[in-house]
């Protein structure tokens, strides 16, 4: 068994490993590059490897940095099945839909503003288009977690819940005569909403992801309260609580917050609006999918025959319109919008109008990576640029890691001792500093276990 590393590898976004088993080639997730713009379209434009001769994909979850270039694989001739979990496959049509639609809308606003500027205009292409994408969709196969299934004679895989979003999973790979586990986005215990995740029974190697891997996450109960204090003293105020957040899982996970903190009363009965088409499909979706709730969700909202995810001061936008009436509405009031990174999206208008007011906060409630509009306003940037132009960012940037769908080092370290007959261990899905980290305590755990951190282009053998 051999795994050739591309996405994902000394760094965060992106997620792609190559396998080539029983005579076969595999591919683990097929992820957009989240980071600086030109680099990024010059990776996700690029395939490090030829579509044509892989013969299936299995994907860990929707995140689009795991799931944003399936529709560049098919595009480049992939014809084969992609295996994922029903709830995965649920939330991929609205994620590639709208994914397609920003490659359109953004290749059209560059065009356009070329012509503006009476510039020699080059074609601007979109990676990939709706067409694309619904050609991709109709390759999804949905395999239930817990069930093992055959992906060629002699190869098997099984989905494992990963608990970091709803359908989320770890892989594990069987062929040869080896097991290989792939942890995908690996999630935290007693998080809100979904259920803890499950062991891996046992594996030879493991590719792990490391996001947190140097860190340990402060306790959910104590980022309610925070998120409860920052909108009691930007109300106050009479400021906009703006909050980029990921429309699958994160959006979720601040709504049933903010369901919580207004039953007990803790914040003011403001306005709150959830501007993201995409979160509001998600949040259906999540809606039928009440049996995999956690029990506390189940004891404190669903047994009670109340919705977490909807209160009675709550909209949902459902016009280009009614998202721009926000930017002239006096506050206080909230808004959760996308992209989470604050690279795409809606977010982009509302931080351009409300950075400038130090009335204002944006909550940072998930993970930047580098180079983003996100990370930028994280490392409290005095001016930032949005549609190419410079903001200066006076309003409050408040950041709550606590937010995280992603394990901490105890509890990617918890998954991975627990784990029969393993010997190799492969870290990826990390910045360079929690991969040193989270190796360096990886090998005081167990001196026996050869510990990889992959670059771009390594390959290896199990």
């Amino acid at each position: 068994m051999k795994i050739h590393f591309h996405g994902a590898a000394g760094g965060v976004t992106g997620s792609k490993h190559l396998i080539e088993v029983g005579g076969k080639k595999i591919l683990l997730d097929c992820g957009m590059y989240q980071g600086r713009r030109k680099e990024s379209d010059q990776l996700n434009r690029h395939l490090p490897f030829n579509a044509k001769e892989i013969d299936a994909v299995i994907l860990s979850h929707a995140h689009i940095d795991h799931s944003g270039l399936l529709p560049m694989l098919t595009k480049n001739g992939y014809v084969g099945k992609i295996y994922c979990t029903p709830a995965t496959k649920d939330i991929m049509e609205p994620m590639m839909l709208d994914a397609a639609h920003i490659q359109e809308a953004d290749a059209e606003y560059f065009m356009r503003k070329k012509r503006l500027r009476k510039n020699a205009i080059t074609p601007i292409e979109p990676l990939f288009t709706t067409e694309d994408a619904e050609i991709t969709l109709k390759m999804l196969v949905s395999k239930k977690r817990g069930e093992k299934f055959e992906v060629f004679p002699g190869i098997s895989a099984l989905f494992i819940n990963a608990g970091h979003v709803l359908g989320s999973a770890q892989v594990l790979l069987e062929g040869d005569g080896k097991q290989l586990a792939f942890t995908g986005d690996y999630g935290r215990k007693n998080r809100k909403i979904i259920r803890d995740p499950d062991p891996i029974p046992s594996a030879d190697a493991i590719i792990t992801e490391s996001t947190y891997g140097g860190r340990i996450h402060e306790k959910m109960e104590e980022t309610r309260e925070k998120l409860g204090e920052t909108i009691r003293d930007t109300a106050a105020k009479g400021g906009k609580i703006i909050i980029p957040s990921f429309a699958l899982e994160r959006s979720q996970e601040i709504l049933y917050d903010l369901h919580i903190l207004f039953n007990e009363k803790k914040i003011p009965e403001i306005p709150v609006f959830v501007d993201s088409p995409l979160t509001t499909k998600f949040t259906r979706i999540f809606e039928k999918n009440a049996d995999v709730f956690d029990d506390h969700t189940r004891e404190y909202f669903t047994d009670n025959g109340k919705n977490p995810f909807s209160f009675s001061h709550l909209k949902h936008t459902k016009s280009v319109d009614e998202s721009k009436q926000l930017n002239f509405r006096p506050g206080p009031f909230i808004v959760i919008s996308a992209s989470g990174m604050c690279e795409a999206g809606r977010i982009r208008h509302h931080l351009r109008n409300t950075l400038p007011d130090p009335k204002n906060t944006i909550l940072i409630v998930g993970y930047q990576a580098k180079h983003t509009l996100g990370r930028k306003l994280v490392e409290r940037r005095k001016m930032v640029k949005i549609f190419d132009q410079m903001y200066p960012v006076r309003a409050t940037v408040q950041v709550m890691n606590g937010y995280s769908g992603h394990g901490d080092q105890n509890d990617l370290l918890e998954n991975i001792t627990g784990i029969k007959d393993l010997k190799k261990i492969f870290i990826v899905h990390g910045e360079p500093d929690q991969q040193k980290l989270f190796s360096e305590k990886l090998a005081k755990k167990n001196q026996d276990w050869e510990i990889e951190i992959p670059l771009p282009g390594q390959t290896f053998e199990v």
